[in-house]
């Protein structure tokens, strides 16, 4: 992680605990986060953009946050977008409120400095499992890998034309057995008997099913998001994705 960010998030979590609200990392960073046991597992793409899910009660407590990082002199506000912040500058710090401030459509509303509306599905459920991992002498909580195949998913099927999101689930397939190998070995002997070793993907196979697995775990208190994401997964028609699909039916 770049030390910049790691400065930034030091300033913010202090803020956090301020106000006793609850966060955890989603987005590129956390993908970067979970790829960075090796070069050759990394990303295809690097960005120095910081996603930061905080746990907020309503509107008004997203505004005092936001007025108190501001007030440590090293963020400022974007013109238009109230979630947006720059740190110092440089590093660019979206902060996506869920939890109690989401109204009945799992929307948040925000309306200064002009109205802003987003859709939030995903991120209560994954919060909880959120890992803690340390970077940098920093202990952070940051959103699973598949708990960022769920927001990734749900971020494409709103805007389709969000490819990069598909490219991340792809990667996260291509190199998830690597990340993984022990706890697949010892937690998985019934997928891994699964697929014909044979296969010239059928590393990718036992991987995507183990993904689709957990993702179903992760999604068990809310039926009609599994089955939103179930659709989401069956419109692609590759022999990885519906090994995702079968292991959200398993």
């Amino acid at each position: 992680m770049h030390p910049s960010i790691v400065e930034m998030l030091k300033t913010m979590e202090n803020v956090f605990k301020g106000f006793g609200v609850d966060f955890y990392l989603v987005g590129a960073v956390a993908r970067d986060i979970h790829l960075s046991k090796g070069d050759e597992l990394a990303a295809k793409r690097r960005t120095k953009d910081v996603d930061l899910a905080i746990m907020i009660n309503n509107e008004e407590q997203f505004y005092a946050i936001r007025a108190a990082l501001m007030a440590t002199g090293e963020f400022t506000p974007h013109e238009i977008e109230a979630i947006k912040l720059f740190y110092k500058e440089g590093i660019e710090v979206d902060l996506l409120p869920f939890g109690n401030i989401e109204n009945e459509y799992r929307e948040i509303r925000l309306q200064k400095p002009k109205l802003f509306i987003m859709d939030m599905p995903g991120f209560l459920e994954v919060f909880p499992f959120a890992e803690l991992i340390t970077v940098e002498k920093l202990t952070l909580n940051v959103c699973p890998l598949e708990g960022l195949v769920i927001l990734k998913l749900i971020a494409n099927d709103d805007r389709p034309g969000r490819t990069k999101d598909v490219t991340d689930i792809e990667h996260f397939i291509e190199v998830y057995f690597d990340l993984n190998a022990d706890e697949i070995y010892s937690d998985y002997p019934d997928i891994l008997d699964l697929y014909d070793t044979n296969l010239n993907n059928y590393l990718l196979l036992v991987s995507a099913r183990i993904i689709g697995r957990k993702m179903k775990n992760l999604l068990m208190a809310n039926q009609h998001l599994t089955e939103r994401l179930k659709q989401i997964v069956g419109k692609r028609p590759t022999e990885e994705w519906q090994a995702m699909l079968d292991g959200m039916e398993d």
